[in-house]
């Protein structure tokens, strides 16, 4: 027997994309400098942020390793207790640098998507969620620094009388008559 029940968009189940808020943890393509020219592997990453400029969706990635090394410290998010670790679906201890991060749109091709069709793995735990907020109110606040910077930087360059509008004039050449009766 044939379904023929028609899903109209008001009752089509949500996207992936729709749902995603920082805090989850997805499987993502994230670019690396490879030096066997193999394509990125899919590997944890933790969102950031998802903002939506101009009807597009943009997601901000951290990078998620295993390694423990002293690369990259400072904003990072461990997530190493085992009930944490079910929670945003990782199976080893990780952390996700908050330095090493990537912008891109939720259709992005890098998004490795799993048996269900989504690339959502999990989410963080409290303690791990409570020290994201910490690290993305650090990345939003050095990202108004910087604005502010660059702000009163191009006020003070329009303003600043050590820099005054100077035209600058090439001299005529004077050339010389190609004939001596002409110079007569």
């Amino acid at each position: 027997m044939l379904d023929t029940q028609v899903t109209h968009p008001a009752t089509r189940p949500e996207a992936w994309q729709d749902r995603l808020s920082h805090g989850d943890v997805v499987a993502f393509r994230f670019p690396v400098a490879d030096e066997d020219g193999a394509p990125p592997k899919s590997r944890p990453c933790l969102v950031l942020d998802v903002v939506t400029i101009a009807g597009t969706t943009l997601v901000t990635l951290a990078y998620g390793t295993t390694a423990q090394s002293d690369a990259n410290r400072g904003c990072e998010i461990h997530v190493t207790r085992p009930e944490a670790m079910r929670a945003a679906g990782v199976h080893r201890p990780t952390r996700f640098v908050g330095a090493r991060r990537i912008t891109v749109s939720v259709d992005h091709s890098g998004f490795a998507a799993n048996r269900a069709g989504t690339p959502v793995i999990g989410r963080l735990g409290a303690p791990e969620f409570e020290r994201l907020n910490a690290v993305r109110a650090r990345i939003h606040a050095e990202a108004d620094m910087a604005a502010e910077r660059h702000a009163t930087r191009r006020r003070e360059r329009r303003r600043s009388p050590e820099h005054p509008i100077i035209e600058h004039r090439r001299p005529k050449k004077h050339t010389l008559p190609a004939s001596p009766r002409l110079a007569g």
